[in-house]
């Protein structure tokens, strides 16, 4: 149960009483408060105001004490019954509103509830996991909103309230994002997800929003999916590298498009997630996004690539991941451009004037990154391997997740079932064979 302390920790007369709520062993949060005190005039043992009888303000402020506990604890147990978050923010709203110092951050505003929504992250129960808080990566991308949406209030020179967040709001958030930021598409599309997952938190916690909120949608536009092929994949493995770095960047590349696994994960791989079960060798890992063990069985390229460095993986690039992917990224341009991968394709490259991905047509080389790993697993292996079994290995939720992910059309649907009938009309035609035969 919550409990609240005091002490003082300066030495000068006068200095200020500090408020400690503590919640769990793990979880406390300290502040100060605005209560002036002789230090010697306090017992910070007993956390209480020393009874001493030339100290005349001694009932009143340890009177100001006790109330002010009551009131964070009375709030406290208010929050926590309406699913609220409690954090050292919360703790200094309730001083300030206790002693009417400032305005409470009133989190009707929309920038307010979005610093709110991030700070819920940290500590939300993945419903899937069980895990406490979320990744890096979701936290900095409801950073990246809250940064357009605060970005956005400042163009158009007013601030928003939730209940504001309708048709309206998105059409001219929209058309900032693709006009004035000169988004794409697809992040603009995306962006606006964000948005209605935040105020639908909101919705949950009896916040009012607009009644056309569940009308706003989200949106993606069809892009050219590009992977390697494994004729493509094979040049690659024919090619040769003297520079050891871009050895290692070949190897990853391969071991990549034979585990389809995200380069977060697949860059931090080392022998200790080698195993053997009976007579068959895997590799394990945990994927850091979805907290899901996975468990691949070794394919022989990745075994002679292994065999190759004494049961090793190839060497990294740096001990922090994000530097290792983005000297990985790098290198695997030089590789593929070296294997030749010059074939003018579609797809979209970032414009190093704007910053920003532009759509045409460029050598493939240059359209290659780290996604291209997974993406070229799922799409090489789709209608052979079981869709099941692909699920598993690349953490897709749903089948349909995955299929929009390779990019999978009713044409490609078509020419599978046609492949399917003429496998079958072939068992046919031979059972006959056999039947005629006996």
């Amino acid at each position: 149960m919550a409990s609240v302390k005091y002490n003082v920790r300066g030495k000068s007369n006068p200095s200020k009483i500090s408020i400690r709520l503590v919640i769990d062993r793990q979880t406390d949060f300290k502040l100060t408060t605005p209560l002036l005190i002789n230090p010697a005039f306090f017992n910070n043992k007993t956390g209480k105001v020393r009874q001493l009888t030339h100290f005349k303000d001694k009932d009143k402020i340890q009177n100001q004490l006790h109330a002010l506990q009551t009131f964070v604890i009375d709030n406290y147990n208010n929050t926590i019954v309406k699913g609220g978050f409690i954090s050292s923010d919360w703790l200094k709203n309730c001083i300030n509103t206790h002693f009417n110092l400032i305005e409470v951050t009133d989190y009707n505003y929309l920038i307010n509830y979005c610093t709110y929504y991030i700070e819920k992250l940290r500590t939300k129960t993945n419903d899937k996991t069980g895990t406490l808080g979320v990744s890096k990566a979701t936290i900095s991308k409801y950073s990246t909103i809250k940064t357009k949406i605060s970005d956005f209030e400042k163009y158009k020179r007013k601030k928003y309230r939730l209940n504001d967040v309708n048709l309206k709001f998105k059409d001219a958030f929209l058309n900032y994002l693709l006009d004035v930021e000169k988004l794409s598409r697809n992040t603009v599309g995306r962006y606006i997800r964000f948005l209605k997952t935040i105020v639908l938190d909101a919705k949950q916690l009896g916040y009012k929003v607009s009644p056309e909120l569940n009308q706003i949608k989200g949106f993606k536009v069809d892009i050219k999916k590009i992977y390697l092929n494994f004729d493509e994949l094979q040049t690659i493995e024919n090619t040769y590298f003297e520079d050891e770095q871009l050895q290692s960047a070949k190897d990853w590349l391969i071991i990549g498009c034979y585990i389809g696994q995200r380069v977060g994960d697949l860059l931090q791989l080392t022998s200790n997630n080698l195993t053997t079960n009976g007579k068959l060798d895997f590799i394990e890992l945990v994927q850091q996004k979805t907290k899901k063990r996975v468990s691949i069985l070794i394919h022989p390229k990745v075994q002679d690539i292994l065999n190759t460095r004494g049961g090793q993986f190839p060497p990294t690039y740096s001990k922090n991941i994000d530097s290792a992917k983005t000297i990985f990224n790098r290198l695997i341009k030089k590789v593929c451009y070296k294997a030749k991968l010059t074939t003018i394709i579609e797809g979209g490259l970032i414009n190093p004037k704007t910053n920003r991905k532009e759509n045409g047509h460029f050598p493939k080389y240059k359209l290659i990154t780290s996604h291209i790993c997974r993406r070229s697993f799922a799409t090489n292996h789709y209608g052979d391997m079981p869709t099941p079994l692909l699920l598993n290995i690349t953490g897709h939720s749903t089948e349909k997740e995955f299929l929009n992910y390779i990019g999978k059309t009713n044409i490609d649907y078509a020419e599978q079932m046609a492949k399917y009938w003429n496998i079958q009309s072939q068992k046919q035609q031979k059972e006959s064979v056999l039947k005629v035969a006996k």
